[in-house]
């Protein structure tokens, strides 16, 4: 009783911060020159598998209060953006999984001529699943800071050098052995086919150091080649695709491990109603599972947004990938390799009452078929979101 008194309370406390938002229709908040814009959401869902399970599944419904705020300046050529997100989760009965996310942003892009500087952190306190592998949420911080420049030397050409920091630091303490931090360092030359796309290709080194567990700690050596921009007016994309050798610093995990890489991320719109994204990743990611320090893992996801008036939006979507681990472990009677086919799909519906005003409904689908069985389950969700912003 106690907990649905509480999940009433903070239902009827969202439609009262709703209420004292809801505004006339007015522009962002504007302090010399600095653009303030606020925001905050109300989510119901429903999760028909709280826990990712194949047996003995758990339903709940869970109520989402997530209020922000985004500042923006542009001074000159320059661009300067900052965001923080709360976001509030209380489920009616399984109150373990109760959380507080919280993010924070800040990108600035400086142009000087032919000096461009750029600067991004994000940092996340989240409990989210963290990898296609896990199904428990792992209370953590992520922080991420990136910074580098492009310099135009001559003509078309130019050089570019990145420098990227990235922590997880795990809040539980069973999976503390995950804790580390990731160096990389990137070099690329660029060719300038338009103002808007460039050719490179690139080097980079990373350096990934855990806090405990040594025997993971890893260099990885990538050349890769790429495309970024404006491919046409329509179409814009950002994709790399190359060649990875991982080395472990412990004699314990073998030999070097070679990987091909990739990641594309590309945006289409053939008509002015239609948009479609598509998205692709392969990597190497740290694992949890028996005798394996990591696994690779491809995902492809495809987004679709169709307009079907100019206030109403259906969004389709589905996703698809692979987890592959090298090294054999025990399967009922078996010594085998373990594969996993992560599959996903939904669909949303977007009305936009008013430009400050947005509801969203939306059904999620996602399963894991594995030929280790104890690690499948489904999982279906339907939700729906109120959004007032400025």
């Amino acid at each position: 009783m106690i907990h649905r008194c509480r999940s009433a309370l903070l239902l009827a406390t969202s439609i009262s911060l709703a209420g004292v938002v809801w505004t006339p229709p007015v522009s962002a908040i504007d302090f010399n020159g600095i653009k303030v814009t606020p925001s905050i959401s109300y989510k119901g869902e429903y999760d028909d598998n709280v826990f990712r399970n194949q047996f003995n599944k758990r339903s709940d419904y869970a109520h989402i209060v997530t209020p922000g705020v985004t500042l923006e300046a542009t001074p000159g050529k320059h661009e300067i953006k900052a965001g923080y997100t709360a976001e509030i989760i209380r489920y009616v009965n399984h109150t373990t999984n109760d959380a507080d996310r919280h993010t924070a942003s800040l990108l600035a892009n400086l142009n000087f001529n032919r000096l461009a500087v750029r600067f991004s952190e994000d940092f996340r306190r989240t409990d989210d699943f963290p990898t296609t592998e896990l199904t428990t949420r792992i209370k953590r911080n992520e922080n991420t800071i990136t910074s580098g420049f492009d310099y135009d030397f001559v003509q078309h050409w130019g050089i570019g050098f990145d420098f990227a920091w990235g922590n997880i630091n795990n809040l539980r303490e069973d999976f503390d052995f995950l804790d580390r931090n990731t160096y990389t360092y990137a070099t690329n030359v660029y060719y300038r086919m338009t103002a808007k796309t460039r050719v490179f290709a690139e080097y980079n080194f990373v350096r990934e150091i855990f806090a405990f567990d040594k025997s993971r700690d890893n260099n990885r050596h990538r050349g890769l080649v790429g495309v970024r921009g404006e491919l046409t007016e329509r179409l814009q994309m950002t994709g790399k695709l190359g060649y990875e050798h991982l080395e472990f610093h412990a004699d314990t995990q073998g030999g070097g491990q070679d990987n091909f890489v990739t990641s594309i991320d590309a945006n289409y719109r053939p008509v002015e109603r239609l948009g479609i994204g598509l998205s692709l990743k392969r990597s190497v990611e740290s694992s949890t599972f028996t005798g394996n320090p990591q696994f690779e893992n491809f995902m492809t996801n495809l987004f679709i947004t169709y307009a079907l008036t100019p206030k109403v939006t259906l969004i389709p979507r589905g996703s698809f990938g692979v987890d592959l681990y090298r090294e054999s472990a025990t399967n009922i009677d078996l010594l085998e390799k373990r594969v996993d086919y992560n599959y996903g799909g939904g669909l949303g519906i977007r009305y936009e009452l008013q430009k400050w005003i947005r509801l969203d409904g939306n059904y999620d689908f996602s399963r894991r078929d594995s030929n280790f069985n104890s690690n499948d389950y489904d999982d279906n969700r339907v939700s729906f979101t109120l959004t007032l912003s400025m």
